[in-house]
């Protein structure tokens, strides 16, 4: 199994008033980590701005918040080709695609509906490696990035809420979790028994 690890930063609306009408949270940058084999080798990675098509005139506070420059957005690419590139990363059935959160997932697909396109990226391979983390630890909330990189002591690279360097955490976490014990098929069992019980 092969796990590709990705973050995405998106637009947002949170003012009292003004909220256009159909509005939805864009991806405005991705980043991403392939991490292949046994070991867990790096296997790709990914960092592209990516244009907000919609509703561009709304991406200003999201920006500032992820530290994304006019000058970085210049630079970025449309929704497709970040899809295009993503895709090439990741096959069904055999890569997990993994995000802390589950607003990765949600975000990217409401992006593929909007803009008409095949979500490429199977549900069924998607982890939500917050809520398999929360589990595994026996929380009660489900701990941020931040909590699960300082209880497992792992040394973060870069800033956060920049997606690389965020999707880079993550891998990290993931790695750490291995190291200890966990496994993709505990998580299932161990997600199944919470339902069933």
């Amino acid at each position: 199994m092969n796990y590709l690890v990705v973050d995405f930063e998106f637009t947002f609306y949170k003012r009292p008033v003004g909220r256009p009408r159909a509005f939805f949270p864009e991806i405005i940058e991705v980043g991403a980590v392939k991490l292949v084999g046994e070991n867990l080798q790096e296997g790709g990675k990914l960092q592209n701005f990516v244009k907000p098509h919609f509703f561009p005139k709304h991406a200003k506070d999201a920006m500032d918040f992820c530290m994304i420059t006019d000058k970085d957005m210049k630079k970025g690419i449309e929704f497709p080709a970040m899809l295009e590139k993503l895709t090439a990363m990741y096959k069904a059935g055999n890569t997990l695609f993994i995000a802390w959160g589950d607003a990765d997932y949600k975000v990217l697909a409401e992006g593929c509906n909007r803009h008409k396109l095949d979500n490429p990226i199977h549900l069924e391979d998607y982890l939500d490696l917050a809520e398999a983390y929360k589990i595994w630890i026996g929380a009660e909330s489900t701990p941020g990035l931040k909590a699960a990189i300082d209880d497992l002591r792992v040394e973060a690279d870069g800033l956060a809420h920049t997606a690389f360097d965020d999707a880079y955490n993550t891998g990290k976490v993931l790695m750490k979790m291995l190291e200890k014990g966990w496994t993709y098929e505990s998580y299932l069992k161990a997600k199944e028994d919470r339902i069933e019980g």
